[in-house]
């Protein structure tokens, strides 16, 4: 292709760069183990976004796509810390890479309006959000932005390019941080959003559109609500490239499965290129287009999509010392919360096999709710039970992404680990019936298992184990030879499935029209994982205060843990029958006879059977 094509017109570059969900990594730590680590963190990728952006070859864009303020004890210690004098570590890092916008993710209202408006005032670019509604706040970000630069063409003659910038989060955020929120803000549609701002956003001059959205990759089907609406935003006219993210999501991504929609190993969405970038600063998103500058303007000829690694120089170079520095104080700081002893515990705390059979962080979590509700409730209310999942058990956060405390001082950090995020405790009332069938989505994770078969997968890697709900206070089986009720999107896929059998409390079956108080945290309450948010008229009490501020307490007060759990759950037995299931490597310490070891992974997993 020339580099001229008709009178007036040439053909230039622009590379747009992208992170995602950096959750406070800013640096290579791995704060829940207490140890550095080889590969992450924020100040891992500046050293390719330096090289990049001096690349003369191209016009460079730096983006953040959200969920940058939360997620690691540091980001804890610093919303903990509140005002201070000094811009926050994360948007110090943002200015000292030059981001040329961000935008807002769920997560950055974990900790509340006031402390995102402080941190954000000292932003040194735009923040985007186009399907917030501030209602009577002052806007913390504006719906869109014109980025006025001037690109190179290859005739040698630089041009004025105007880049068009909007930025969508999921429309959720106001249930899932009610209690922080209540209704101070409102929000719409994604697609809906789009639908009524790309325009404006053409009308304001805008040559390209870049869109900025913190939701992943689902179904091309639109719905209302829709919570990963990548798909259908892509198919929004005058969009021109898309970020994805929320998810954790690489994408291009050959493994994934191509849909009409969806072109796993090109990067294209609706035929425009698309990019995620993963999570933690593991890796640099980057789509290059190529533009032809005409008479009627300026036209996307042609483009790529691809997903870079982290490739950090040694020693430190100036840009990645300055970061490092500029983060120094918070992180200093956090290690030494982080390493405050609060309890002591005589048996192994991990979370290898949580899906696989009842786990102690799960069951110490468990009665650190029930108490809690206990506190809060009138004396002779309702039979308290407790939702919880676990958090840290592999899937996308690798091998090392478990609860791993061995016998002795329980520390601050393993709290955390138990419970890593900003949620609050919402106590319900919930039928026996709905809670059939709350259980029921949450074992749809599982394969239908065939009796008689070895070999057979036993988890959906579609499912997160952040939906793997357990009931603390009931007791019930899973029969896995029964097929899931739910799809990994938390639709129903089978109507009439039904693997929760002897569902009992107290040893007594549970009446479907028989009445429980359930404490769960606001995530799971108000609709996170794809489960129906429970109506405010059934809520009994929410509370401001952090779910982990209760673990804490209750590990505190209970001083030393000793005891093996009473499990809530169980498999139903199903003879000569065996399932394959990965974890880390160091399960291999705590197999049961039921487990066994099947042989390492390239991805660092390793692969256990289990007899069932």
């Amino acid at each position: 292709m020339g580099a001229t094509n008709g009178r007036g017109a040439c053909q230039a570059t622009l590379r747009i760069l992208a992170t995602t969900d950096l959750h406070m990594q800013i640096l290579p730590y791995d704060y829940f183990a207490d140890r550095a680590e080889q590969i992450g963190g924020l100040v891992h990728l500046a050293d390719q976004i330096t090289a990049l952006r001096a690349d003369q070859s191209a016009l460079t864009l730096l983006f953040d796509n959200g969920d940058f303020l939360q997620g690691n004890p540091l980001a804890d210690t610093l919303a903990q810390a509140g005002s201070a004098k000094t811009p926050h570590p994360m948007i110090a890092a943002f200015a000292a890479l030059h981001y040329d916008a961000i935008n807002l993710g769920n997560h950055e209202f974990n900790y509340g309006l006031p402390f995102l408006r402080q941190v954000l005032q000292d932003a040194s670019c735009p923040v985007v959000c186009a399907n917030v509604d501030w209602r009577d706040q002052a806007q913390i970000a504006q719906p869109f932005v014109i980025l006025d630069r001037v690109i190179r063409c290859e005739d040698g003659h630089d041009h004025p390019l105007r880049i068009g910038v909007v930025g969508f989060l999921p429309p959720q955020i106001t249930k899932w941080d009610k209690v922080k929120l209540a209704d101070a803000i409102a929000t719409c549609d994604i697609v809906e959003a789009a639908h009524r701002i790309v325009p404006q956003i053409k009308a304001a001059g805008a040559d390209i559109i870049v869109a900025l959205c913190h939701a992943g990759i689902d179904t091309a089907d639109h719905r209302p609500g829709m919570e990963n609406a990548a798909v259908p935003l892509a198919a929004v006219p005058g969009i021109d490239a898309i970020l994805t993210g929320h998810t954790h999501e690489i994408f291009p991504d050959a493994t994934r499965p191509a849909t009409p929609y969806v072109d796993p190993v090109a990067g294209r969405i609706h035929g425009k290129p698309a990019v995620g970038a993963g999570f933690y600063g593991q890796s640099l998103g980057e789509i290059t287009l190529r533009l032809r500058r005409a008479a009627d303007g300026w036209h996307v000829t042609n483009h790529t999509s691809a997903v870079l690694p982290a490739a950090p120089k040694v020693p430190d170079s100036a840009i990645s010392a300055r970061i490092k520095a500029g983060v120094q104080p918070a992180h200093s700081a956090t290690l030494r919360q982080v390493r405050q002893p609060i309890a002591r515990t005589l048996v192994p705390i991990h979370s290898y096999f949580a899906r696989i059979s009842p786990d102690l962080p799960s069951h110490i979590l468990g009665q650190a709710l029930i108490a809690h509700a206990a506190s809060v409730l009138p004396a002779n209310s309702l039979p308290i039970i407790a939702a919880v999942s676990p958090v840290r058990a592999g899937g996308l956060g690798g091998p090392s992404c478990y609860v791993a405390i061995p016998p002795g001082p329980i520390m601050r950090r393993d709290v955390c680990a138990i419970y890593p995020y900003a949620d609050t405790p919402v106590i319900a009332r919930r039928t026996g019936a709905e809670l059939r069938a709350w259980l029921e989505q949450a074992v749809s994770g599982y394969h239908q298992i065939i009796p008689g078969r070895a070999d057979q997968a036993l988890l959906n890697p579609d499912f997160a184990g952040y939906v793997f709900d357990a009931f603390h206070g009931l007791t019930y089986t899973i029969d896995l030879t029964q097929p899931p009720r739910h799809d990994a999107a938390g639709r129903i896929s089978a109507p009439a499935a039904a693997r929760i059998i002897d569902l009992e409390h107290n040893g007594t079956p549970v009446r479907p029209e028989q009445c429980f108080a359930v404490v769960a945290n606001s995530y799971r309450s108000f609709g996170g994982g794809g489960f129906p948010p429970i109506p405010m008229h059934d809520i009994l009490a929410m509370s401001r205060q952090p779910v982990r501020d209760i673990l804490t307490a209750r590990v505190q007060c209970q001083g030393v843990v000793t005891a093996p759990i009473k499990a809530p759950w169980r498999f139903a037995p199903i003879p000569d029958t065996f399932v394959d299931f990965i974890s880390a490597p160091d399960g291999r310490h705590h197999m049961t006879d039921r487990i066994c070891n099947a042989g390492t992974q390239a991805d660092g997993f390793t692969r256990y059977r289990l007899a069932l």
